[in-house]
């Protein structure tokens, strides 16, 4: 049983090795980026509490005033009341700016444009290592080669009989011995997350598939977008107004973004988190007739289609959403260790195959 493991898991971590330290390191990038660099701005992403907040209106006019070539994309609602307003906008060339803006001064704390070259190319090299589909597909078969690697390096471990041998560093020892140590001790306590990764990661890039197979064979019927009826029958409404109804419609959730319509056929979308749903942002969302401010529909997480639910999971789980900071950082962390698992692997293989012979001396 050992000796097949052993040759699987070598064999699987030579050919996807590099591929795989392109992806890990990647991934730690855009969740520092998404996470962690927003903490390093707290002049940006808090505020002094006062007496009353500036409405969404107020809010939406700040914006128009300051950039009127924008379109206002969505509001994310403070949840404590240090927070500032999270505007997002997009400009005539599709470019994306987040903006943050003083709760109750109205004061703009700062801009930052979104997706900037640099994360742009880090972003397509997570998803789909630059080369389209096909990239992508080569993506989730690396997910699924994780998963492997990790499940048999769980099976070669040799701590297994005593934990004590299995965990044991011989900082003194041999560079090729050191490597060893670290590998095994690396790989076998970021096991647990590298699974949640490579599972999560692997249904994600597959997500198409899966879903319509989860559909058909459970006869339910894919959700459709809700649109709104255009009627010139219809009084102006404000953020604010939208934002009450959807209140009084989900009064069980806290509304985390409100999402203005994309085109004159959207609906105004308003995002929930309820009790117990596993992101900050919450996956329920009331939608409004942005004509006649009518809830079209509701869609409470807990009652929509099982694998929409195993999607939501497998994004936050994937990111490390579920766990908030700490598990975000520790997300970085695994995708650190994972890429030193793929070097130390390669040259352990390397100093195997390539040992310097002895050279013979004559008599």
């Amino acid at each position: 049983m050992q000796r097949p493991m052993v040759a699987i898991h070598r064999i699987i971590g030579i050919i996807v090795g590099v591929l795989m330290i392109v992806i890990c390191v990647t991934g730690s990038i855009l969740v520092f980026d998404k996470e962690i660099n927003p903490i390093l701005h707290l002049q940006t992403h808090q505020v002094v509490p006062q007496k009353e907040k500036i409405t969404l209106q107020q809010v939406a006019a700040i914006i128009h005033q300051q950039y009127p070539t924008t379109k206002l994309e969505s509001i994310t609602i403070p949840q404590t009341v240090n927070q500032p307003f999270h505007v997002l906008i997009k400009y005539p060339n599709k470019i994306k700016s987040d903006i943050y803006i003083n709760t109750y001064t109205g004061e703009l704390l700062g801009i930052y444009p979104r997706d900037t070259p640099m994360i742009k190319i880090v972003s397509q090299l997570h998803t789909h290592l630059l080369a389209g589909k096909v990239g992508a597909v080569i993506v989730g078969v690396c997910g699924v080669s994780l998963l492997i690697l990790t499940v048999t390096g769980l099976i070669v471990w040799n701590g297994w009989k005593k934990f004590s041998i299995g965990f044991k560093i011989r900082w003194q020892a041999k560079w090729r011995i050191l490597q060893y140590d670290i590998h095994k001790v690396a790989g076998v306590l970021s096991a647990v997350f590298l699974v949640l990764i490579a599972v999560s990661g692997s249904v994600m890039v597959f997500d198409k598939p899966i879903k319509s197979l989860a559909y058909w064979m459970t006869g339910q019927t894919k959700i459709t977008p809700p649109i709104s009826i255009i009627s010139n029958n219809h009084s102006q409404l404000t953020l604010d107004q939208f934002l009450q109804t959807a209140k009084n419609a989900l009064p069980q959730g806290q509304p985390t973004i409100l999402h203005t319509p994309k085109d004159e056929n959207a609906a105004v979308r308003i995002r929930f988190r309820l009790p117990h749903e596993i992101t900050p942002e919450g996956k329920s969302f009331v939608f409004i007739n942005q004509y006649t401010g009518e809830v079209i529909s509701i869609d409470n997480f807990f009652n929509t289609p099982k694998v929409e639910q195993l999607k939501a999971w497998m994004d936050a789980i994937h990111t490390g959403n579920y766990g908030g900071l700490a598990t975000m950082g520790l997300y970085i962390l695994i995708g650190i260790i994972s890429s030193a698992l793929s070097i130390t692997g390669f040259t352990l293989w390397w100093g195997r195959n390539h040992k310097t012979k002895p050279q013979r001396t004559s008599a």
